[in-house]
């Protein structure tokens, strides 16, 4: 039986089919593609796409790191794929790894990759020694673990981040490695089996937001320096290649194809040439956009190019002469006759600045002003991981924030840890019950310190659980004292424990000296109230909305894939999140440039609820006056003392504080 079974898992390699096609395939990657691969490289190749091919075979056999930037939809992805597959199967390279846009989209290329292995006939043929072993595992990767060839283990691996190549002596088939990788994933020290990467492809990795973000274009950057440029053998420094597109003039694939980085970069445009019937473009144009209702795909402004196409694309050249839509109209004519109307065909519906970022690598100067890229569908897709009320493993703070309103009160909770790491462990609003229209002052006071105290009892019925399963309460509550100041303050004075009112300003004038009735911070400084026997914490709004942007900006995880420093994220739920990150981005941080007046930053609202935006700023500054710092690793790290309660207000609690100075503001240490 033992041996019955070992002769099911032994396969057998078939002859090679045709040793001269392969031998030329082999010589010439553009042959090889098309030759095995007709389906997806259907086209003769154009020059940006043939660059982009040669670029990767020159960094594997002789190193150094090149930059490409493509016109729009001109399957980049598609060629890094293929071209890492070419290296793999010629030897040219033992290890190479394309890192794209998210580790999701990376997973489903490479599965991709892995079937046409296993399904591309002719490829098969003539690599028998590589296609017959990914056919013989087919769907079932368990199979690969004994998988023979006359007895001896091929060593084949298929991971949905990996592909291992058989190990069959005398053949081209060595045990190469394919690996696909997210720029949002774990990419440092990435190795199988002791081995390192010889070859990154960075493939595409920016969208619209991360291009408009500076922090996202920092981080990445700072991924493709250090991370990627660092995973190298020992002794040996990895080959990068960029495939890219440019979005503006201040994105990665602007800088990596500019003389500001020495990558070699080459940008391509669709447009090579104009027409020089300028005129006959514009008219072209204007009745493709003044279409009537009648003629919703412009068929007029189609005949107008049909009968002066050869007067209208006179001088013109494009990189691509096939990228246009032949297929028939009703009318039986085509959709579009040429590349060259299918160019203006684009400018016309999106707009010349699109058209000239997106197709011809070539961007116009930003004359507005720009925000810092965080989206609501950024803010959703920051998950931690982590159940609704379970706390991260090394939380040091459990903090709140209440923003009060007429009719609803917006509160969110988070854990902090230090380095600024933070977590949404909950959030939501409280009705204030008998609140109508018009009524007075004074009596929406009432109503919202009857919520209040209601809402106190809720807060801390509920289990906020640590990775102990010890139930922990929250440490500190910061409750807006802006507009419903008399109601901040009775709750406060009646409540005490952990809840303390605050106020944002902008501007903001910061305290950094500490006296007997100020503890002093930078962001964040409380002032005793005399008259109201409060602590009043003042918090600088603007600063601390931004600390908010840039922590969800902030990639979830590192690369051990835990919870990374410096980010915030939202506990896994079912629903999406979708108010509460609305919320969030309801204000946007804008920088203008002005010729001469220089550089200017300010928040811009949208006109939309922002009570969630300002609850999770005010958790964040109730963490710091708790002792969590935003830190570097080449920085001091913040220990915080044990947290004593601030006494009740009185001559005894001045005296405490000029004996403890210090008792606010935590001690220092080097890491």
């Amino acid at each position: 039986m033992a041996r019955k079974r070992a002769a099911a898992r032994d396969i057998q390699i078939p002859e090679i089919v045709n040793h001269d096609r392969r031998e030329a395939c082999l010589a010439d990657p553009e042959l090889f593609l098309r030759t095995y691969f007709a389906s997806t490289f259907s086209q003769p190749f154009t020059d940006d796409r043939r660059e982009m091919l040669l670029a990767i075979i020159d960094a594997a056999r002789y190193g150094g790191d090149k930059a490409v930037a493509g016109p729009r939809g001109e399957g980049k992805t598609r060629i890094a794929m293929y071209g890492a597959l070419y290296l793999m199967v010629s030897g040219l390279s033992r290890f190479v790894i394309v890192v794209g846009k998210s580790q999701g989209k990376a997973q489903v290329e490479l599965k991709t990759i892995r079937e046409r292995l296993q399904h591309a006939e002719v490829f098969a043929e003539d690599f028998p020694e590589i296609a017959i072993p990914f056919k013989a595992v087919g769907g079932w990767s368990s199979r690969c673990r004994m998988q023979t060839v006359d007895g001896v283990l091929t060593g084949i691996e298929m991971a949905a981040d990996h592909l291992i190549f058989p190990t069959i002596a005398g053949t081209l088939a060595q045990g190469q490695i394919i690996a696909s990788l997210g720029i949002d994933g774990p990419i440092r020290g990435t190795n199988y089996y002791d081995r390192r990467p010889t070859l990154a492809i960075i493939d595409d990795i920016e969208d619209r937001e991360s291009a408009a973000s500076d922090v996202l274009i920092e981080k990445n950057e700072e991924i493709i320096e250090q991370d990627i440029g660092g995973l190298g053998e020992s002794g040996k420094r990895v080959s990068r290649v960029m495939l890219c597109t440019v979005q503006n003039r201040k994105c990665i694939a602007y800088r990596y194809t500019s003389d500001a980085k020495p990558w070699n970069g080459r940008r391509y445009r669709k447009m090579v040439k104009p027409p020089s019937r300028s005129d006959l473009v514009e008219q072209y144009i204007e009745m493709r956009n003044a279409r009537k209702t009648d003629d919703p795909q412009a068929r007029e402004a189609f005949r107008f190019w049909r009968d002066n196409q050869a007067i209208i694309e006179d001088g013109a050249v494009v990189s691509n002469p096939y990228s246009y839509d032949s297929r028939l109209h009703s009318d039986g004519e085509p959709m579009e006759l040429s590349a060259i109307q299918a160019y203006y065909n684009r400018v016309a519906d999106v707009g010349e600045k699109a058209v000239a970022t997106e197709d011809d690598n070539d961007p116009p100067a930003e004359t507005g002003p720009t925000d810092n890229g965080l989206t609501a569908e950024i803010v959703a897709s920051r998950r931690s991981g982590l159940a609704k009320y379970q706390l991260p493993a090394n939380t040091t703070a459990l903090t709140c924030g209440i923003d009060l309103g007429q009719y609803y009160c917006h509160w969110v909770v988070t854990a902090w840890w230090h380095g600024a790491g933070g977590c949404v462990v909950d959030y939501g609003f409280i009705s204030v019950l008998g609140a109508e229209k018009n009524q007075g002052e004074s009596a929406s006071e009432l109503l919202i310190y009857q919520a209040l105290l209601n809402w106190r009892d809720e807060l801390f019925n509920k289990n906020y659980t640590d990775a102990t399963g010890v139930i922990r309460k929250i440490d500190r509550v910061f409750v807006d004292s802006g507009d419903f100041t008399n109601a901040a303050y009775e709750f406060c004075r009646q409540v005490r424990g952990p809840f303390f009112p605050s106020k944002g300003h902008s501007p903001y004038t910061p305290r950094t000296k500490s006296t007997e009735t100020i503890k002093a911070g930078t962001n964040v400084y409380a002032a005793f109230q005399e008259t109201e026997k409060v602590w009043l914490h003042h918090l600088n709004s603007d600063y601390w909305k931004a600390f908010i942007h840039e922590r969800f900006l902030t990639p979830t995880f590192d690369e051990q894939n835990m919870l990374r420093r410096g980010s915030l994220s939202l506990y896994h739920s079912e629903k999406n999140h979708t108010m509460y990150s609305q919320h969030i981005v309801a204000e946007q941080y804008m920088t203008e440039f002005k010729e001469g007046k220089g550089e200017r930053r300010y928040w811009h609202k949208l006109g939309r609820d922002n009570h969630w935006l300002d609850a999770t700023y005010m958790a964040a500054a109730a963490s710091e006056a708790l002792g969590v710092r935003l830190l570097k690793p080449s920085e001091v790290e913040v220990v915080a003392r044990p947290k004593q309660e601030i006494p009740k207000p009185g001559p005894a609690q001045h005296g405490r504080f000029k004996q403890r100075p210090g008792g606010w503001v935590n001690s220092l240490r080097r890491k």
